[in-house]
């Protein structure tokens, strides 16, 4: 059993440590018996009702704790968060290695922890898993998580990843999904390396694994104007968009049939550049994949029509400018026209091109706030500027160049607000702050 334990950072005042004598300093080292190497895994153990809880006090003494937590919602305490594990791979397509020089520091950590893709939806590769790893994702029941795959034929996928030799997916895959632990899968498609049979053998090498495997999202390349690419990589263009949305379609028909759902979901930027009109909802079923840009234009869609219905009144007269991404700026468009039309107000929206990331990039997420800057810049903005929140980092609230609304504010000399990251939260924001 390791010996540096779980610091404890703090004690809740009149809480269940705080009664039984816990201190900051304190390091919890085992519950009942077993190692307690992350927060995580403590709130795991402690959904149990009696607790025997190893602790190495300040003072180095070693003391056991005999805790009823049957009349406590919690312990008490917080403690020390865990270290991130760093991804050990070196992938063709690897965003990171794609970041222009500015990028905030929290874009080039290279993540592959299977703790935030429980806890976060992260995706991970799995790669850097042992057997005592697997077994604590099947003991602790961390459900459902997410994988990148890009391939299931091993030497495919070990070149994709940039690894010497195969690693064992299919093995762990099999592993996890015996063990009651749900799978959301991810392919990063890459035109003339994944595609074509490669792809048709992953989509139902993966559907083989159904219901462990409960979907697979099909997100596009994406290639940045920096960065050494470690292959001639080719990029996504409307004519491949459209041929990968007819094949995908064959599958579709087919796992409807069979199973009721999709399965394989394709990412709205290839309907966005084939030119073609993004699915109903039927199509996305419970979205399980929407963060991955997998339904969320249509969930926007669906959702600004009802609360364009639901809403009766608006202040009269608003007048601003929404900027967004190129990828959604038509979406958004048809829907900012119609509020215009019903509540008589003058939203414009603002396509910004990216020249920070470069022009290929086209998500909403990845703008940086010189760029909505540069395409403000000479425009009538109206009275204030709405910008997409998934440009904001979730500490910090900064874009991807460091800058923050309230810089672009000063800058443009109208206050700017993050529209959300719902439409509810969306409509609140132009009906009962602005």
């Amino acid at each position: 059993m390791g010996t540096r334990g779980l610091r404890i950072l703090e004690v809740e005042a009149g809480s269940a440590a705080d009664a039984w004598g816990l201190e900051p300093g304190d390091q919890i080292l085992s519950a009942n018996g077993r190692e307690v190497p992350d927060e995580l895994a403590l709130k795991f153990y402690l959904s149990e009702e009696y607790i025997d809880l190893l602790v190495r006090q300040r003072s180095g003494r070693r003391k056991h704790f005999q805790l009823d937590l049957s009349d406590h919602a919690n312990l008490g305490v917080k403690v020390e968060e865990f270290k991130t594990r760093i991804c050990n791979n070196a992938c063709l397509f690897c965003f990171v290695d794609q970041l222009p020089p500015g990028a905030r520091h929290s874009l080039r950590v290279k993540d592959d922890d299977y703790r935030l893709s429980f806890l976060h939806g992260n995706y991970v590769t799995l790669t850097n898993l042992n057997e005592r790893d697997l077994n604590r994702i099947i003991e602790q029941h961390l459900s459902p998580l997410y994988v990148s795959v890009h391939a299931t034929d091993p030497e495919l996928r070990a070149r994709i990843l940039g690894r010497k030799k195969p690693d064992d997916l299919n093995k762990k895959l099999g592993t996890l999904v015996r063990g009651g632990i749900r799978i959301h899968a991810q392919i990063v498609l890459m035109p003339g390396i994944n595609d074509g049979a490669q792809l048709e053998k992953t989509i139902f090498d993966l559907y083989r694994l159904y219901p462990g495997v409960q979907s697979v999202a099909i997100v596009p390349l994406g290639l940045s104007d920096h960065g050494r690419p470690k292959d001639r990589l080719a990029p996504v263009t409307p004519v491949y968009s459209r041929e990968v949305i007819r094949q995908a379609a064959a599958w579709r028909d087919r796992f409807r049939t069979a199973i009721g759902h999709t399965f394989a979901y394709l990412a709205d930027e290839f309907y966005i550049q084939a030119g073609t009109a993004i699915p109903e909802a039927a199509y996305y079923d419970d979205y399980a994949q929407i963060e991955d840009g997998v339904g969320m234009v249509r969930e926007f869609l669906d959702e600004f029509e009802k609360e364009l219905r639901r809403r009766r009144k608006s202040r009269n007269g608003l007048k601003g400018t929404l900027a967004t991404g190129g990828l959604f700026s038509h979406a958004l468009q048809g829907c900012m026209e119609r509020f215009n039309r019903k509540f008589g107000s003058c939203l414009q929206v603002c396509k910004v091109e990216n020249r920070f990331m470069g022009r290929k990039v086209t998500v909403a997420g990845l703008l940086a706030g010189r760029d909505i800057l540069t395409a403000l810049s000479g425009r009538d903005l109206g009275d204030f500027v709405i910008i997409p929140g998934e440009a904001l980092s979730r500490e910090g609230g900064v874009f991807v160049d460091n800058l923050t609304p309230g810089d672009l504010a000063e800058k443009l000399d109208r206050p700017v607000y993050s529209g959300g990251h719902t439409v509810r939260s969306f409509f609140k924001l132009l009906f009962e702050k602005l």
